[in-house]
């Protein structure tokens, strides 16, 4: 696994690939050993510093940021079955749109594991690529969100134009 960083609008976005895919993301560590920890704690492995695809990931998530849905590989290998079910629905979630825990339960034809369902999000390794900041309180609300918290999540659900 390697892993760089990348400049966005948003701000700095470390980004952790494979070769099945890209395996980790985040934009609230403040450094690389932080990123690397959190890779570890996601995923089982720890990554290296590589920055020969800097640019290509920088323009996959700018692209994303920008509104270009990322339809590449991600790998979810150290997850269950449930939670690859899980963000794989909650993958499908449009630009713009927002879920409530309850309806990502059902879409997997589970309505009563809400609660297992936000464990799963919670446990997302790649957020913005699936986008789990769209999945929201049953009552509306923004709840929490794994990579910078609920102010992030309202930031980036702001920036999609759904709240």
């Amino acid at each position: 696994m390697q892993y760089t960083c990348c400049d966005t609008s948003f701000g700095p976005i470390y980004v952790a690939w494979t070769e099945q895919g890209i395996a980790c993301v985040s934009g609230e560590e403040e450094s690389d050993e932080a990123f690397r920890a959190r890779c570890r704690a996601y995923t089982g492995r720890t990554p290296e510093r590589d920055d020969s695809r800097q640019a290509e990931l920088q323009a996959v998530l700018q692209g994303w940021l920008d509104g270009v849905p990322y339809e590449g590989p991600i790998d979810l290998s150290s997850l269950s079955p449930f939670a690859r079910d899980v963000l794989a629905a909650c993958r499908a979630i449009p630009r713009g749109q927002v879920r409530t825990y309850a309806d990502l339960a059902a879409a997997i034809g589970r309505p009563r594991a809400v609660r297992a369902v936000g464990g799963a999000l919670r446990r997302n390794p790649v957020p913005l690529l699936i986008p789990c900041h769209r999945v929201v309180r049953r009552d509306g609300t923004i709840g929490q969100f794994n990579m910078g918290g609920p102010e992030v999540k309202r930031r980036l659900l702001q920036l999609e134009g759904a709240l």
